[in-house]
């Protein structure tokens, strides 16, 4: 049995660091239009320090935010140096203080980044991202994402017909849904665009489930397998998802409270929205898949779900003006990086 998907890569970082929060945000023009690419990552444009028109991936998932090392060399930013443990291996990362970032309404200076090399885009989705933007950008105003309309709008948002609580605040907002009467924390993932469980919270909560395949995956570290499980009834708030496909992934909670993520495509949704002033997540349900943009129909095929844990060895800091000081803060971010197949059926699936 073989099988594509879109989804992506997770890399959960704690990272013994407290991002400085900058100056409130000001605001000039509430919307900004997006591309949508691989049908579910949301692409804008923005400015990095001197550099206008920037491609940004919008990733809810992400906690730091992650800049292209192409876009820190060409700035002449450097960092300190840290080591990230993945499921399998190390690899090395830098952080970063970026002067300054903007994506239309919003703006920030002495901005704390990850840097890593984010030329896999360009190669997979035909476009050039020099940033991954998340929730320490995204998460000090409310937004709505219309992926009918291409438009993010900063602000007050316009509640969908479906809705549901959250479970914490960012930076990672998590909600909880019901999958086989059992309760699990999610992460809100506009960088993902399906579900993915951690293993051994499946293993705990769920009696049993039917292994269909295994997916050939990729991380930052090479490729490993995740299995492929049919889940027979799903529910999000008071909406009814039915049978949805999961995907397990190693373990990498590392005791952060949460089960796995969600990607919001797989809520077939033409509208999201986080509303930070009442703690809510909304989505208005469509009856079809969301349309790919023409980009998105000439770029290579669907990206599979991969996956790898960093937790850094030590304190960041960064010249500059501003320092870094040292805490716990949790992160986590997903890169789509390989096309994928998905082989080896199981228990006679075909």
């Amino acid at each position: 049995m073989r099988h594509s998907t879109l989804c992506s890569c997770v890399c959960i970082f704690l990272l013994h660091v407290s991002f400085c929060w900058a100056e409130p945000f000001s605001v000039h023009e509430n919307e900004v239009s997006f591309d949508l690419y691989a049908g579910y990552l949301v692409v804008v444009r923005g400015s990095l320090g001197k550099l206008e028109k920037r491609n940004f991936i919008i990733d809810t998932g992400t906690n730091p935010s992650v800049l292209d090392e192409r876009v820190a060399r060409h700035l002449g930013l450097s960092g300190r140096k840290e080591k990230l443990r993945l499921v399998n291996r190390e690899i090395d990362t830098t952080i970063v203080l970026i002067p300054s970032i903007r994506l239309g309404p919003l703006a920030q200076e002495s901005m704390p980044m990850l840097v890593q090399d984010l030329s896999f885009f360009q190669r997979k989705l035909g476009v050039r991202i020099d940033a991954l933007i998340g929730f320490d950008i995204l998460g000090t105003s409310s937004f709505e994402i219309d992926y009918a309309a291409r438009r993010i709008s900063f602000g007050s948002t316009t509640p969908g017909s479906e809705v549901v609580s959250f479970k914490t605040d960012p930076p990672l907002v998590t909600v909880e849904m019901m999958i086989e009467d059992q309760p699990f924390r999610l992460v809100v993932d506009t960088g993902a665009s399906d579900l993915i469980l951690f293993d051994k919270r499946a293993s705990e909560k769920l009696r049993r489930w039917q292994v269909t395949a295994e997916a050939s995956s990729w991380n930052m570290s090479g490729q490993f397998s995740m299995k492929i499980i049919q889940i027979s009834h799903s529910q999000l708030g008071n909406s009814g998802l039915g049978g949805l496909r999961a995907y397990l992934t190693a373990d990498q909670s590392q005791g952060l409270g949460f089960d796995g993520l969600m990607g919001v495509s797989m809520l077939r949704a033409a509208q999201i929205s986080f509303d930070f002033e009442r703690r809510l997540f909304t989505w208005q349900a469509r009856n079809s898949k969301i349309p790919l943009t023409m980009e998105a129909k000439r770029s290579p095929p669907p990206l599979c779900p991969s996956s790898g844990s960093h937790i850094p060895e030590s304190g960041v800091g960064a010249g500059g003006d501003r320092r870094i000081p040292e805490r716990l803060r949790i992160a986590d971010c997903r890169l789509p990086i390989s096309n994928c197949q998905f082989e080896k059926p199981i228990n006679g699936c075909s």
